[in-house]
């Protein structure tokens, strides 16, 4: 999901990019009606019918002279999962390719084409496209000159390497570090064990990558110590979410069986206990505020207004400069987001008192988390997400904040070392990063469009961007994943 932003960027440049779509999926469908035995697709068949077909597509490609462990990655992705909608509406192989697995494909094949751009490997499996008629004389024209202008742009091509080359780094390091990741498990302290495997495991699904783990200790360790990890603790900031979140939150994604009662008996306690010892929860308590609710979601707890309205309840005392300073940049926003979330409508003063407040922490540096603070890639995710909620992203467009973000990603990735000693802040500036990236490619407005062009291309291919009549083209054929404006999760 880094990369659909430059799938955008390619699409709108290219003029005869839709002959290369079509070439793609003539030789795809020809293959499937010639060598795949077609039968009916049914609700009980269709899981076995999908792994068929995948592991047909996945021979092809090691045909063209793709390997086949970068394919088969591609192809842990969860939009491969099946919607009761499709169960219901599938009934053909062809379907079931056009449905699923055609869009990888054609991302597949952008992400080789990029590849050729900046010089990776790929020269004999570009003559095998010419050969297999994948490429047009047209579309390798327009190819070679936007290779020129790259090559006459040292410095651009060097960004656009770098940008192109993080998913394979994070991924090797991950892939290289399995056994030790997995060994964390084991760590004796519950506080560390869980944030640690909370963060990682996001990075993990970021990239689609839970397949090649094995989480059957944590597994067994969230099912059988209820009563060690479903506690509270102080000192909890957003990096550092509630440990009892972070097993709710890893038992949900595992399907380890819960103590259902027990946890929502311990969340409803909690909000008890909160709401008699702040004041103003939302506010004093930011971080736990928003865990808890995040925890309730998980749990389907349906909150009445009653108590939601204790959670939020707020003195306007809590909104003079001088207190709103003390606050993290994220908790800003968190308070924002959950005003969006919950539907409060009626706060307009305490709104733009936040609002002022963030806007004292963008810098021509970056993004701070207090005033005079550090720049941190957890206030750029959520300021960046801010104005994405507020319809603001214009506001940002003279900060060069991709630079930054990038760059933080390399400099934490070379550091980072999973052990006991596994640095926290280094995994979590690492996971920021790379929900800013995300922001980045699937807010598909032009404003965002424009800002990774400029970044990652010649000033010849930004103008070409910046002057298209559209956005993002009707005709591309690759996903175009969305970014949820409230929770922030990605669409599929």
């Amino acid at each position: 999901m880094i990369l659909q932003g430059l799938f955008n960027i390619l699409d709108l440049y290219f003029k005869e990019i839709d002959l290369f779509y079509n070439n793609i999926d003539q030789y795809f469908r020809d293959k499937i009606n010639s060598d795949f035995e077609e039968s009916l697709i049914t609700k009980s068949n269709i899981n076995q019918k999908l792994e068929d077909l995948t592991k047909f597509l996945i021979q092809l490609f090691v045909d063209i002279g793709i390997e086949e462990f970068e394919i088969e990655k591609e192809f842990l992705d969860p939009f491969l999962e099946l919607r009761e909608r499709e169960r219901e509406e599938i009934t053909s192989i062809l379907e079931l390719y056009e449905e699923k697995l055609a869009p990888i494909i054609y991302e597949i094949f952008l992400e080789k084409i990029v590849d050729y751009l900046i010089d990776i490997k790929v020269a004999p499996l570009m003559l095998k496209l010419k050969s297999e008629g994948f490429l047009t004389i047209e579309f390798i024209m327009e190819l070679r000159n936007l290779k020129n202008l790259i090559e006459r742009s040292p410095e651009k091509r060097e960004i656009l390497t770098k940008y192109i080359q993080i998913q394979e780094k994070i991924i090797d390091k991950f892939q290289n570090s399995r056994q030790k990741i997995e060994g964390l498990e084991d760590l004796q302290e519950p506080e560390f064990k869980l944030q640690i495997l909370y963060l990682i495991y996001r990075i993990i699904h970021f990239f689609h990558l839970q397949k090649i783990f094995d989480f059957s200790h944590i597994k067994s360790y969230l099912e059988e110590n209820v009563d060690e990890w479903l506690v509270d603790v102080p000192l909890v900031t957003l990096k550092n979410p509630d440990i009892y979140y972070c097993g709710i939150y890893l038992s949900k994604q595992l399907n380890v069986n819960l103590h259902d009662k027990k946890i929502v008996d311990f969340l409803l306690n909690l909000f008890e206990d909160a709401t008699d010892r702040y004041e103003s929860p939302l506010i004093e308590a930011t971080d736990g505020a928003y865990y808890f609710l995040k925890s309730t979601e998980l749990m389907k707890i349906y909150l009445s207004f009653e108590q939601i309205n204790k959670i939020i309840k707020s003195d306007s005392k809590f909104f003079e400069p001088n207190y709103l300073k003390n606050l993290e940049t994220s908790q800003l926003v968190v308070i924002l987001k959950l005003y969006q979330h919950l539907g409060i409508s009626r706060l307009e003063q305490k709104i733009k008192a936040i609002t002022e407040e963030i806007e004292l922490r963008i810098s021509p540096d970056g993004i701070k988390q207090f005033r005079d603070g550090f720049v941190s890639s957890e206030a750029t995710y959520y300021v960046l997400f801010c104005h994405y909620m507020s319809n603001s992203l214009d506001k940002l467009k003279d900060f060069n904040l991709l630079e930054n973000i990038v760059s933080r990603i390399y400099r934490n990735l070379e550091l980072l070392d999973f052990s006991t000693d596994t640095n926290y802040d280094l995994v979590s500036e690492l996971f920021y990063s790379l929900e800013s990236l995300k922001l980045y490619n699937c807010i598909e407005t032009k404003e965002m469009i424009k800002q990774l062009a400029k970044y990652l291309f010649p000033q010849e291919i930004y103008e070409t961007i910046s002057t298209s009549k559209e956005t993002i083209r009707e005709k591309a054929k690759f996903r175009h994943l969305k970014v949820d404006k409230i929770t922030g999760e990605t669409i599929y």
